[in-house]
């Protein structure tokens, strides 16, 4: 690594995506979010820095991982089950690196600018032939604001379009920098009431939902994203608060993306041995949809289900 170059930390880089933003997109997962909602699908996003996460499955009990911890941060409990102390781990990486079956796994990759920018200018043509372009995601991009600014100014120097998908938790003065070089903004809203937004998500929604409205006085192209999580913000009052909310923010506001709760993401938790509050392997049926699909429909310019 040389002085003065800036690093970011990502998840994953995933290409010729098509549900984060219009036509065909490199998605980058940036790492660190400032919220801790129960229903994530990308736990491991959730830490800002590089994490080892045990994948259970591969686990044969062999208890080498545990001889090598310095810092006795490792156990194995049941049946060949190991469980991570985040409190005591240095994040060695010596179970990592002694684990022959990849039940210990890095998450977070230091990765350059230049590393991130060379991967998404491979498919720059099919970018241009469909409207596509980057899309930093996570996690949250703006936990590493000085990063997603690098990013964003980066892409449109290569002619690239942008979008931002954020929760919205962060200062305002980082996102009016990064807005400059951002062609759309891909917006959650989870749960209006604020003390119902801190039951689930650790956080109240003040800021989250001022930015909203900055963002959109700004004239920047957005769509609103709704996770749809049974018995949290599925209600019929959280819809109507959502929508009036929604059609305050006036013309930038281009459609509503419905991301309904889906088994993948119980199954990456158990994967993890991580504990999960919804049952793994079962999800959101289309017929649950239907009336809040119908129901924005009459609010919204366009709605999708799934982004």
């Amino acid at each position: 690594m040389e002085d003065g170059e800036l690093y970011g930390i990502i998840t994953a880089m995933q290409r010729m995506c098509m549900n984060d933003g219009p036509g065909y997109r490199t998605s980058v997962f940036m790492k660190g979010c400032h919220l801790d909602c129960q229903w994530c699908h990308n736990p491991e996003g959730k830490s800002r820095y590089p994490e080892v996460i045990p994948f259970v499955a591969n686990c044969t009990g062999c208890m080498e991982c545990l001889e090598v911890c310095p810092t006795g941060a490792l156990s194995i409990i049941g049946e060949s089950k190991p469980r991570i102390d985040r409190g005591l781990c240095s994040t060695c990486l010596q179970c990592v690196n002694i684990c022959k079956y990849d039940a210990l796994i890095l998450w977070g990759k230091i990765v350059t600018v230049e590393y991130v920018m060379d991967e998404v200018m491979e498919d720059k043509v099919f970018y241009m032939h469909s409207g596509g372009g980057m899309t930093l995601s996570g996690g949250e991009p703006m936990v590493q604001p000085e990063f997603t600014l690098a990013l964003m100014k980066a892409a449109k120097d290569g002619e690239i379009g942008t979008a931002l998908d954020t929760c919205g938790q962060a200062p305002w003065e980082d996102f009016e920098k990064v807005l400059e070089y951002t062609d759309l903004v891909l917006f959650d809203i989870k749960i209006m009431d604020s003390d119902e937004h801190r039951l689930y998500s650790g956080l109240g929604n003040e800021l989250i939902l001022e930015n909203a409205k900055r963002i959109a006085s700004s004239g920047i192209n957005m769509r609103i994203r709704i996770p749809v999580i049974p018995g949290r913000n599925d209600s019929r009052e959280n819809w109507e608060a959502t929508a009036k909310f929604i059609e305050s923010l006036g013309d930038p506001v281009q459609g509503v993306d419905l991301l309904p709760y889906h088994p993948y993401a119980g199954g990456k938790y158990k994967a993890f041995g991580m504990d999960y509050p919804y049952p793994v392997g079962e999800g959101l049926e289309d017929e649950g949809l239907v009336p809040i699909v119908d129901f924005f429909v009459d609010h919204a310019p366009e709605v999708t289900v799934g982004g």
